[in-house]
């Protein structure tokens, strides 16, 4: 699971001090050291210890990879990873297959989806975990592979979040296609209509904010609610 620049970069748009991040494995620290130090600044960031494996397990150059709880930590932040192996060292203990224990939810103002929800073969239910994690007013970030060939049990379409985050309770923020690199946005989209992209592997990314509290469903796809006139309590099931 990986923080690139562009989720980085919005993640810290909305941080403020004392915020409570939640990030659904751990976040390695994938950005360009230079916009590390960008945020940062000279604030006392550690590196990992493991920098020359995070490095070849993401396939980059060898450099030293900064610490996910320093580099929050030195923006007023405090991390909590959860994970369903303490792969890092220091996570909270969770399969997202199965409900998320009480204790934690409306208890984070952010959480980040750096890749993990395509990793979850219950994903419905992996789904209402991130979200049920988040406070009034508080964002979630996502960045789930579109076309990547086997890389998760899934891919996921941009009506996938218009859809979820369509429900009472939730604002949807940005929805587009970013490369894999993490660095460049691949132009406006659709967000619920038909459309034909075969340039590269891209994921998409999405931010979404909680605006209320409302019980969490599971949507119908737009395209088939305006054919029926449905909603997800409108419909009866057998």
């Amino acid at each position: 699971m990986a923080l690139g620049t562009v989720m980085m970069a919005e993640a810290c748009r909305f941080i403020k001090p004392g915020a409570r991040v939640a990030a659904m494995g751990y976040p390695d620290i994938i950005a360009p050291m230079e916009a590390v130090r960008q945020i940062a600044g000279d604030a006392d960031v550690t590196f990992r210890d493991d920098s020359e494996a995070i490095c070849k397990r993401h396939g980059l150059e060898q450099r030293p990879i900064p610490d996910a709880r320093s580099f929050f930590a030195a923006l007023g932040a405090e991390l909590h990873v959860f994970d369903v192996v303490a792969e890092r060292g220091g996570e909270i203990i969770a399969d997202l297959n199965y409900p998320m224990k009480k204790r934690y939810l409306g208890e984070y103002d952010m959480v980040l989806d750096v890749g993990t929800l395509e990793h979850c073969f219950n994903i419905g239910q992996a789904a209402l975990n991130m979200a049920g994690l988040l406070k009034v007013g508080g964002v979630i970030l996502h960045e789930n592979p579109f076309n990547w060939g086997n890389h998760g049990f899934y891919g996921l379409n941009p009506t996938w979040y218009a859809d979820f985050y369509g429900q009472p309770g939730w604002a949807l923020g940005l929805c587009s296609l970013l490369a894999r690199d993490g660095t460049i946005m691949v132009g406006a989209i659709p967000h619920t209509r038909r459309f034909v992209f075969t340039q590269l592997e891209v994921n998409v990314f999405a931010t979404a904010c909680r605006t209320g509290i409302a019980p969490i469903g599971f949507p119908v796809q737009t395209k088939y609610a305006k054919l029926i006139g449905a909603n997800p309590k409108g419909v009866e099931h057998a």
